[in-house]
């Protein structure tokens, strides 16, 4: 079971608090004792303060009830156990589930923090240049497609330390210290690396990796299926 403030924590996220207001107290440094995701429908608090933001009409979007709302332990950058939120297929959870917690047992990869993407206004440059884990996002690809992420269906995950490189242009900007493979070590506090326990995690259930792309890299995206 989770710790008592872990509970509040994810009881402020259920009923829709924004991640930042969470944060101010204090309820994302709650421990974890289970450090197995949790996940169920996206109430009605949350699924408002979705709207305008990473839900939009006019998409061919997955829909609420193909989505739900997870709580995601996880180590931060100084080690310390935290609770994300993120939104995802439903079809999918209980991969990501195990995803996340297989990385989290494992006790040596490290995540910035994991907002929903709301508190950024839905702006995929504002999370990246936040180093922000997140699923969901209604929106469409910088080539006009839709993104696997409006199906619920892509993850990113530190982007700062896994940027997305095509041609001459990072993002986010300050990725260019870790956009060339040569920059890529594994001493790095979370970044990902082909072989390592994050790529070989989403492997196992399916999932692809955008750091093995050849036009373009994103080394911070895991999609589901293709990409």
């Amino acid at each position: 079971m989770l710790g008592w403030l872990a509970k509040i924590c994810s009881s402020l996220l259920a009923f829709g608090m924004p991640i930042v207001a969470a944060l101010a107290l204090g309820c994302l440094a709650a421990k974890a004792e289970d450090s197995r995701a949790t996940f169920g429908p996206i109430p009605d608090n949350v699924w408002s303060y979705m709207q305008g933001r990473s839900w939009r009409p006019g998409l061919p979007c997955a829909r609420r009830d193909e989505l739900v709302l997870m709580r995601i332990p996880y180590r931060d950058f100084q080690g310390e156990t935290r609770i994300g939120a993120m939104v995802v297929a439903s079809k999918v959870a209980t991969q990501v589930a195990a995803i996340f917690h297989e990385l989290y047992i494992g006790g040596r990869f490290r995540i910035y923090q994991m907002r929903l993407i709301d508190d950024f206004d839905g702006d995929d440059d504002r999370s990246i240049a936040a180093n922000n884990t997140s699923g969901f996002n209604c929106r469409l690809t910088d080539h006009g497609g839709l993104s696997k992420h409006a199906l619920g269906l892509a993850i990113d995950i530190n982007p700062v330390q896994n940027p997305y490189r095509e041609g001459n242009i990072t993002a986010p900007e300050a990725g260019k210290d870790y956009d060339q493979p040569q920059e890529r070590r594994s001493d790095i506090v979370g970044i990902i690396l082909e072989g390592d326990v994050v790529t070989r995690a989403f492997a196992r259930r399916g999932w692809s990796w955008g750091g093995r792309w050849k036009h373009t890299v994103d080394y911070q995206h895991f999609s589901y299926g293709n990409h």
